[in-house]
Formats: C-alpha cells, structure tokens, sequence
C-alpha cells in the first residue's frame, strides 16, 4: 500500500496528470464539442481529420467531460492531489517545528533571553517554540503554509470537477425569432455526466428578438437575445442573454453562445417540378463589406453539398439594412458546381433547381446549465492563487537560539527561501543583537 502511495504522489506522476487534464481540456477547444458546436461544423471537421477519427470515435472526443475515462482521470488526479495534500501538511508541522541549524548562519553568541525576544519582537518575529534547551522565532510563518494551500487548492478543483462532470448536465438550443419551443421538444444537442439524468426543457421557450450593438466600424460589439419561458402553470416570465453575460432561471444557468445570425427559409424545386423546403442558418457577418457563412452540410434533393453566406445588407453598406442577400453554392468536392445570390422574394437557379428566398429572420443559440459545485472550483482557484503568494512572497526566516551552559544563547539565522532578498534584514538583527549585548 505504501509503495502504491508513494508511486502516485511522486511529483513526476502529479505533474503528469495535472498536465494531461490540461491538454483534454485543450483537446476540448480544438476538437468541436457537441454541446457547444453543431452537427454541420462538426461534420465539417471531420471532413477535415479522416485520418483521426478511429481514435475520435473510439473514445468519444466530440463529448469529453461527459465519458467514463474522463471521470476516471479526474479521480485518479484528485487522490493523487489528496494524498499529495496530506503529505505536505505533515511537511508543514515539520518545517514549523524543525530547529535544525546545519543550513543556518551564527549570527551571535552570549545573547541574554531578554535580548533575543525584544530583538525578535521589534522585527516582527514570531515565537513558535520554546523549550529547556531552545527557542525558535520565525517571521511570516504562514510562508510555510504556500506549498499546503497550492496542492489543497488544485485538489478543491480536481475533486469538485470530478462531482460536476459526473452529475452536471446540459443542452443547446438553436432558437428562431417568434418559435417556441415547448417542453416536449428535444434540445438541439444535450449530454449529461454519469450519474444525472436528461436535462428537460424549462418549459416552453419562445426568442422574442435579437438585438445586436455595433461599434463605430459597423462591427458587432454585442448581441442580446430577449427570450420568453413559460412554465407549467402558464406563468411567463422574459429573459435578456447575451454572451458577456450569464443568466438564472429556476437553478438553470443559461449561456449565450457565439453563435447567432440570420436564417434564411427557401424552397427548392427540382426539374420535375417537386419542392423541397429548408431552413439555413448563417452566421452574423463581422462587417457591411463581408460575409457570415453557414457549415458545408447535406441535402435530400441533391448529391452535392450546399453551403451560404450572406451579407446584412445587398448594397453593403450597412448591418441594419432590411434586404440582405444570400449566396447559395452547390459543391462536389473541392469544386464549385453552381452558384446564385438572392434577396427577398426573389429567385434564381442553382445549377439545375429553381430556388427562391421566402423568408428572414434572426436566429440565436443559447445553452442551459444544470450544474453545481462551480463556486467551489473559484474557491479552489482562489487557494491556489493565495499558496503561490504565500510561498513566492512571504518565504519564513528563521531565528533559532541554543541555550549554553551559562543560560546564554548562541543565535542562528536561516531563510527558507530567496536568503539573499532577506540579507539586509538578517544585518539588522545583527547589529540589534550586538547592541543589545553591549548594553
């Protein structure tokens, strides 16, 4: 069992599984999560990464925190940190105790008790053991408290993440301006941890309006959406999200995520005269002069991809305008087979379909949290924060005093760390002490 303990608790292996959390967790911003992305620009990336995908799929990378392996790691990481904590408390009570003076300089010899504390008093040096034989003085002790508080801080934030992604749960939803969505409907992707069930939806969910706030380039600076939640009893209650912002609703945390634009509804009639409706979502363009662009994705009616990108407005001159126009590509490949702009109610032919644009309207999506325990991983944060002030700017210093036979002391002098930041002050308890002597 000791050598179990020991293995786990070395620094190689703590700093290994410190850093490979940290690289999942960078994994999770490279790799497209379902929860926060979409199933077109996932489908996209994985056009992008054939060569990946065996090892993608076969351990789920597209939903991390939610996988049995992840929970694992964390709690492999959080007892390993746990242990690490308790090893270093018992570190701590010998550091505090410890009056070994190998490592320390003489700095005097023939001090009267009464001079040695009124010399460590008046330089805010602290009495933390006195016996027959000794006595040692320490100034800022709690130094000897940083490393403790580092590894009881990172193991608050392993341990309480392990809780929140076993029993944390969430879902997104891609909102339309004027839909509701009512409490039967599933969500546009939703995932739980191992021990929570499905989160429902809060009720029924209407997008009332997106409002979006330029800077003086025209560029989108902030977008809220006003957003309307019944519940069972029919009482309503109106929402505001926007992304710098995180909102509460009945224990919910809700998100608004960066993802947020116009949605274009067409029909397609193909030669035979048969007609095909879809609704396309295209992200928000940046300025008057560009273009917001959907996800490359599937259609029934035809073999090829299709993908848009619109601008705010046909003249492109400004993000407020009433008549953007939408470009519609049909792809095969790397290769462009068919192209056609429109605006309202207009239409044109892609390729060999007829297509015309019959409806605008804005669209966002907002994501719905079920969670707890994340106060708690601030908290964690914020011990971790204070054990690295403790232990890189307030090093203890140490005065230890060994009686003599004729009831004097000899005084030794030692840092824990930086000695040579503390010289001038190791100088002054010198020259207090000699003058102390001499009187």
């Amino acid at each position: 069992m000791n050598k179990v303990k020991k293995m786990i608790t070395t620094r190689r292996v703590s700093l290994g599984l410190i850093l490979s959390l940290a690289g999942l967790f960078y994994l999770s911003t490279v790799i497209p999560q379902v929860i926060e992305s979409t199933p077109e620009r996932i489908e996209v990336w994985r056009r992008g990464h054939g060569s990946l995908l065996w090892l993608i799929d076969a351990v789920n990378l597209h939903s991390i925190y939610s996988q049995p392996w992840f929970a694992a790691a964390i709690l492999f990481a959080a007892l390993a940190l746990g242990l690490s904590s308790y090893d270093q408390l018992k570190i701590t009570r010998n550091k505090l105790s410890s009056v070994g003076t190998a490592s320390a300089e003489l700095l005097a010899e023939g001090i009267t008790v009464t001079c040695l504390r009124s010399v460590a008093h008046s330089h805010s040096y602290r009495l933390v053991r006195s016996d027959a034989k000794l006595l040692k003085f320490v100034r800022s002790p709690w130094g000897y408290f940083g490393n403790l508080l580092l590894h009881v801080g990172m193991t608050v934030i392993i341990t309480v993440s392990l809780y929140v992604a076993l029993t944390s749960r969430q879902g997104s939803l891609i909102l339309i301006e004027g839909e509701q969505l009512n409490s039967r409907q599933p969500w546009s992707v939703s995932e739980q941890g191992l021990f929570a069930s499905p989160l429902k939806l809060p009720g029924t969910i209407r997008l009332d309006r997106v409002r979006l706030q330029f800077d003086n380039k025209n560029r989108p600076l902030e977008v809220f959406s006003d957003i309307s939640i019944t519940d069972t009893s029919g009482r309503v209650e109106t929402l505001t999200a926007s992304i710098n912002r995180i909102m509460s609703y009945r224990g919910l945390r809700i998100y608004h995520a960066a993802q947020y634009g116009n949605t274009f509804a067409i029909t397609v009639t193909d030669k035979s005269g048969k007609s095909y409706y879809e609704t396309i979502a295209v992200q928000q363009p940046t300025s008057p002069t560009e273009a917001g662009y959907s996800e490359v994705f599937n259609v029934d009616w035809s073999p090829d991809l299709l993908s848009a990108k619109y601008f705010a407005d046909a003249d492109k001159k400004t993000m407020l305008g009433s008549n953007p126009e939408l470009v519609l590509r049909l792809t095969r490949g790397e290769k462009e087979i068919a192209r056609t702009s429109l605006t309202m109610g207009s239409s044109g032919m892609l390729g060999e379909y007829r297509v015309q644009l019959d409806k605008v309207a804005t669209w966002s999506k907002l994501i719905f949290v079920d969670s707890t325990g994340m106060p708690l991983i601030f908290a964690g944060f914020a011990i971790v924060m204070l054990g690295s002030l403790l232990q890189y700017l307030t090093p203890p210093r140490e005065l230890i005093a060994v009686r003599q036979q004729n009831d004097h002391y000899l005084v030794y002098w030692k840092a824990a760390a930086f000695r040579d930041f503390f010289v001038e002050e190791r100088d002054e308890v010198v020259r207090a002490l000699q003058k102390g002597t001499a009187v």
